[in-house]
């Protein structure tokens, strides 16, 4: 299918008429390297449930148009082992950022799928779009995108990989992270109530190191 189907069965499926009733706001790069049949397949969950919402789908990571002039640029190379490009490519996708998530925000989505983007963009994109930060506000998109990595790899930074891993508690239950962040680029560190795991300031040094 080329996007993440688990996003449609435990995500959207599940909970569409919650994400209407208490209209959250959904990001998410589950759309992989097929963002159009996601958003499909979401418009189709829609139809079926009776829910009307704003879909957006971020385009751009898509490099696959430009495969020739890549291989002709003399720039796809592994510095490693001086291998090119194969003759045959099956994909090739460039990492996008967080303004265009902002700006589809900005535009009244409310989901919005990406195809291949940067992990801290998930969460920096609707900090963006909800404080009105500028590319020239440094301090605060660095703040924000450290916000984005401690939470994109879901239960680390809640004690997954806690060098103390035996004094965790609820591995079966572990809670995932949320950041609530502030517009001056602070931000608190939690998991929902009633979660194992652990956040306190070994987890999360750890997942900033990580």
């Amino acid at each position: 299918m080329g996007y993440t189907p688990d996003f449609i069965s435990h995500c959207i499926k599940p909970l569409i008429h919650d994400i209407k009733k208490q209209s959250i706001r959904v990001v998410t790069n589950a759309g992989g390297i097929n963002p159009e049949g996601c958003v499909n397949t979401i418009k189709n969950v829609m139809s079926s449930e009776g829910v009307e919402l704003s879909v957006a789908m971020v385009t751009g990571d898509d490099m696959m148009k430009n495969v020739k002039e890549i291989k002709d640029s003399g720039y796809a190379v592994d510095i490693e082992s001086g291998r090119t490009l194969p003759s045959s490519v099956l994909s090739m996708n460039a990492y996008i950022g967080s303004f265009p998530i902002a700006d589809a925000l900005d535009k009244g989505a409310d989901i919005v799928i990406t195809g291949r983007a940067t992990d801290s963009a998930l969460a920096l994109g609707p900090l963006i779009h909800k404080f009105g930060w500028k590319r020239t506000d440094y301090d605060l998109l660095s703040s924000g995108s450290l916000a984005g990595h401690l939470i994109e790899c879901g239960a680390q930074v809640t004690g997954g990989i806690c060098t103390d891993w035996d004094t965790v508690q609820g591995w079966d239950n572990i809670g995932f992270p949320i950041v609530n962040c502030a517009s001056d680029g602070s931000f608190l560190v939690t998991k929902p109530p009633c979660t194992g795991g652990v956040v306190n300031f070994g987890t999360v040094a750890e997942q900033v190191s990580e």
